[in-house]
């Protein structure tokens, strides 16, 4: 990736991290070869995701239901909810896809991301370790014997990249006083 660690002022343990840049080879090595395991069933992948969040803090499921009388069941197999957990999967595919690259398109993206979660009636900002929290749990459950501590390290690492820059989005969007509430699907 381009880093010189020959600077004295590197720390040995930092030293698999470039201070330019985000992810360290091992962390994107772990990332990029359990990512296909993760989405070989996407959707299933992402319903469980859902699912676990669901089950760990009922007012994020609150926020997905416009009908409050549909059953848990209907709402993760309903056609509004089946595309926002599309675009989830999708929104992982594309900072993935980028994270050799120079992050500042994808910190951007990002931004944008969690100024648009800020939209969502209900959604708050502790939701963003909820979510960090589930993914890193759900992850383990698809990926298996395969989840060791580097793959964990590795997504926790990606999870910590995506939440700063999703909470900055967020924490920017109620600076501007022209922005309303949307519902989120």
């Amino acid at each position: 990736m381009g880093c010189d660690h020959s600077k004295k002022d590197v720390v040995e343990e930092d030293e698999e991290h470039c201070y330019g840049d985000e992810f360290s080879e091992h962390e994107i090595d772990s990332i990029k070869s359990t990512w296909p395991i993760l989405s070989r069933d996407r959707q299933k992948t992402g319903v469980d995701f859902f699912r676990h969040i669901f089950n760990a803090e009922p007012a994020v499921k609150a926020m997905f239901k416009k009908d409050r009388t549909i059953s848990d069941e209907e709402l993760l197999s309903s056609p509004e909810f089946l595309k926002h957990v599309d675009n989830f999967m999708s929104a992982l595919d594309n900072v993935i896809e980028k994270l050799e690259s120079d992050t500042t398109e994808t910190q951007h993206y990002l931004i944008v991301l969690g100024a648009k979660h800020a939209t969502f009636q209900g959604f708050n900002e502790e939701f963003f370790t909820l979510y960090s929290k589930c993914m890193i749990d759900t992850w383990e459950s698809v990926i298996g014997e395969e989840f060791i501590q580097e793959v964990k390290e590795g997504w926790e690492m990606f999870l910590m990249f995506i939440t700063r820059y999703m909470r900055q989005g967020f924490v920017m969007y109620f600076q501007d006083p022209k922005t309303e509430d949307e519902t989120i699907v």
